[in-house]
């Protein structure tokens, strides 16, 4: 229980402090209580699945888990009962714990399949991919410790700050850099979990005096597009993660929240989640990087034989630290793919900036050869953007029998056909980065956390 007592000792110090969700307050003190006595109904339990409506519930549920020293699986209702349903057979935990009736309760497994791993994971983070069979990246209590104190060191949030979280604890990023950092650094906590609708979020933040909001470039881009001068939100503190942004982006979100400190984060699950910030003093001349790693955290850069590069090359991001996972539950090989001697293949294609700053290209398993190009499918989306009639795109491959791999673009935004979405491409991308296949749409497809939901690299029509 050594993630509990780091917790709730950090916890102690602000006891007075809160946690809110549409008018329920608990103070640290009896946040603490409550999860003390709940995690009494967890006793005996190997690992235990939270799947609430109200992500105030889940976070109660979270800290009994680690109270009772059982693996916590997150899962989230945003994401609908299929997908939780993948990662149940994954795991099959022996209990789950549920707020379906208003109220936290427990429903235990006698016949479920789940084997304690070697090391012990404080906690089952299962990747957000919304196809196939999600991958369960195990996080010991030291990695989630490692991790939050990183955050914690460079994050320059108190008491005196109030975060809204408005995505689910299934993802990482929101589990450590906001809620379990939040606790530890003492911040008044409000949540919100009803559907993403930027109108309704910016109504909260203004009502409830909120200083820091962590989320998406793509969200914020919609709460920019929302706002009008007399219904302006004043942050103090936002933090940007999940998507490759450009400068431009990144220049359009520090205008249109003047006076804001801005990192711009970059993580994985497998990593706890976070690797690297950039920090705020600097954001404005490199909006487009993801800085510096942490303090506990070592990258490198190697290209496909395995040689560092040089600055401002290409090449898959690798990282080391304490924040690594342990490994993929119930999954050797797929572990095997990513782990080697102590460091994490990201799956990132990236480079070194001025031989300082971290920047992300793009997955490597999205990319698109095409006549032996490499395409990375964010930076064709990053040029679009540029355009201010562009609101959301998302490029992908498309596997054609006839015509073999051709380039695709879902685009919404102020354009009157696919000629002029066309004419726009040539513009500003290069002839081999041009789509062949252009779609106007009247939005994109988004996860719980107002993430667009990236297609697969091919698909056959």
């Amino acid at each position: 229980m050594k993630l509990w007592d780091f917790v709730i000792k950090k916890m102690k110090a602000h006891s007075d402090q809160t946690v809110t969700e549409e008018g329920v307050t608990l103070t640290y003190d009896e946040l603490i209580e409550s999860a003390g006595k709940f995690s009494a109904l967890l006793r005996g339990e190997e690992c235990c699945a939270i799947y609430c409506n109200s992500e105030f519930n889940a976070s109660i549920a979270l800290l009994a888990c680690f109270c009772a020293g059982i693996t916590a699986v997150p899962l989230s209702y945003k994401y609908g009962d299929a997908h939780c349903k993948k990662i149940l057979d994954l795991v099959s935990p022996s209990c789950i714990i549920s707020d379906k009736d208003g109220e936290l309760t427990v429903t235990k497994f006698t016949n479920h399949g789940y084997v304690s791993p070697k090391e012990h994971p404080a906690l089952i983070m299962c990747t957000s991919g919304t196809t196939g069979v999600p991958k369960g990246a195990m996080l010991s209590e030291d990695n989630i410790i490692s991790n939050v104190t990183d955050i914690a060191a460079y994050f320059g949030i108190n008491d005196s700050d109030r975060i809204l979280i408005c995505r689910p604890l299934y993802h990482c990023a929101v589990l450590t850099g906001e809620f379990l950092v939040s606790l530890i650094k003492g911040v008044k906590i409000e949540f919100y979990s009803k559907p993403f609708n930027p109108i309704e979020i910016i109504k909260h933040c203004r009502s409830k005096k909120i200083t820091v909001l962590c989320a998406t470039p793509t969200f914020f881009g919609m709460i920019l597009r929302c706002m009008r001068s007399e219904q302006s939100i004043k942050l103090a503190h936002i933090v940007i993660s999940g998507e490759c942004m450009d400068d431009d982006i990144g220049r359009e979100i520090l205008k249109g929240f003047k006076g804001a400190k801005i990192y711009h984060v970059y993580g994985l699950t497998e990593a706890g989640p976070r690797v690297s910030y950039m920090p705020p003093e600097s954001f404005y001349e490199h909006p487009g990087c993801v800085g510096i790693p942490l303090d506990s955290v070592e990258i490198k850069i190697l290209d496909e034989n395995g040689f560092c590069v040089n600055n401002g090359a290409r090449g898959m991001l690798w990282v080391k630290g304490k924040n690594v996972m342990i490994g993929y539950y119930n999954a050797e090989t797929e572990t095997a793919k990513v782990l080697h001697q102590g460091w994490l293949c990201t799956g990132d294609i990236s480079s070194i900036i001025d031989n300082k700053w971290l920047k992300i290209h793009g997955r490597a398993d999205d990319m698109i050869i095409l006549s032996g190009m490499n395409i990375y499918p964010s930076e064709i989306e990053t040029e679009m953007k540029k355009d201010k009639r562009t609101k959301e795109v998302l490029v992908y491959a498309l596997n054609d029998l006839k015509f073999g791999v051709r380039i695709a673009m879902d685009i919404c935004g102020d354009f009157s056909d696919k000629t002029e979405v066309l004419k726009l491409c040539k513009q500003r991308l290069s002839d081999y980065q041009v789509p062949t296949v252009i779609n106007l749409v009247e939005s994109l497809e988004k996860n719980g956390s107002g993430k667009i939901i990236r297609k697969k690299t091919a698909r056959s029509i």
